[in-house]
């Protein structure tokens, strides 16, 4: 399934590409970083500076490059939240992925028309916490 990322609170494509578009911000520094639209895949692009500044454990708040809110999860504060949609199927409901914003920790959750599917190494870390939010299907 192709998914378009969109901003929950302005609703704006956030992968007009093949890459998710986002405002990064850490301690006092913001960039813009292009993250993989491939779900369980972690690699980021961005700023040398930021990306030499920002270390394993760091939590970056994540924010909309349109209207500038932040994206993290109001339910999960460890994880940033974007609405998904399938855009050979926009007439199902939108969907829900979480990622960690914990740099290096690789969890990722999508919540979907067919429940919730889990990637990343670390996802089985939280899987008590998200799980009462979908049908895992375990």
């Amino acid at each position: 399934m192709s998914i378009s990322y969109h901003c929950p609170k302005c609703d704006a494509l956030l992968n007009p590409n093949v890459r998710v578009v986002l405002i990064a911000h850490h301690a006092n520094r913001r960039c813009i970083v292009l993250m993989s639209s491939k779900l369980g895949e972690y690699q980021v692009i961005c700023d040398k500076g930021f990306d030499l500044e920002v270390k394993k454990g760091d939590a970056v708040d994540f924010l909309c490059p349109v209207c500038a809110q932040s994206l993290t999860s109001e339910k999960h504060e460890t994880f940033t939240e974007l609405k998904v949609v399938d855009p050979q199927h926009r007439d199902r409901p939108a969907g829900l992925v979480r990622f960690s914003r914990v740099c290096d920790e690789h969890a990722t959750f999508l919540y979907h028309n067919d429940g919730v599917k889990a990637f990343g190494e670390e996802a089985g870390l939280f899987r008590d916490n998200l799980a009462i939010e979908g049908d895992w299907g375990w």
